[in-house]
């Protein structure tokens, strides 16, 4: 059974970041491993994650500054040992036994997968979920129009298959994890996808997703639009660019706790 690496980018998590760790650490195997790499945090991380190093063998922490996200990805990338890799951002969750559930699966695949892929939830600050998201194999068609409809806390990717793909896009601060999609769409022969809930993204006022929506828009498009293969792909393009710029312009309202109250209330009546 492969050792699993997951790889944590860290700038100052603030509150989110002792349950993120927590949420990791509970699931190590003996030879699985958490690399923080942590970019000079000034809020209290730091100590935070060096306290969660010095109480656990299998938490390496770095502090040292970096380009952004990307960045801080492929320095953790490279201190990796493990041949499955599995990225879960400083302000998100591993879902309790979601490790377990991997080597479940991998076990009775017979044989390491070029990804698995889980399914994965959607909370709000307080930890209250407001969407569930079910597990697909990564296709291409479906990500240019609908973008990350995986989230990348749920994706654990074979290492060569990664490191082949070049890793994390460094001048990519937003949408590095749609990037790499759309690669691991074209290379990944083998999805093993797993009907378990494996992590949870957090949205929050103080998120990248919240805060920086153009931005996201603007990166998204310029990946969308890279190397389109004939007109069926650039339909796809075009749908999928228009509905991100919807998503931007209505995401505060759609994720806020009354309009997901709401919703729930009626696709259940």
């Amino acid at each position: 059974m492969p050792g699993i690496s997951v790889l944590m980018p860290c700038w100052n998590a603030g509150p989110y970041l002792r349950s993120s760790v927590d949420s990791v650490v509970s699931q190590l195997s003996d030879q699985d491993e958490l690399i923080v790499q942590d970019a000079c945090s000034t809020d209290g991380s730091a100590e935070v994650l060096d306290a969660a190093a010095a109480a656990n063998s299998g938490v390496s922490v770095r502090h040292e500054p970096d380009g952004g996200q990307s960045d801080a990805l492929n320095r953790a990338l490279r201190r990796a040992r493990n041949d499955l890799i599995c990225w879960v951002n400083a302000d998100d969750l591993l879902l309790p036994g979601a490790l377990d559930a991997v080597r479940a699966a991998i076990s009775g695949h017979g044989a390491v997968p070029d990804l698995v892929v889980g399914a994965w939830q959607m909370l709000a600050p307080d930890g209250q979920v407001i969407r569930r998201h079910p597990a697909a194999a990564l296709e291409r068609g479906r990500l240019l129009v609908w973008g990350c409809y995986a989230f990348s806390g749920a994706v654990l990717i074979r290492r060569d298959m990664l490191v082949a793909c070049g890793g994390f896009t460094e001048n990519l601060h937003y949408v590095m994890d749609f990037d790499l999609m759309l690669k691991l769409a074209d290379t990944a022969a083998d999805q093993l996808v797993i009907d378990h809930s494996l992590a949870a993204l957090r949205f929050h006022t103080t998120a990248k997703s919240s805060t920086c929506g153009t931005r996201f828009l603007t990166e998204a498009f310029g990946v969308r639009w890279r190397g389109l293969r004939g007109p069926r792909e650039v339909v796809r393009a075009a749908a999928g660019s228009a509905l991100h710029a919807v998503g931007v312009a209505t995401l505060l309202l759609r994720y806020a706790p009354t309009y997901s109250r709401l919703r729930r209330k009626a696709t259940s009546s």
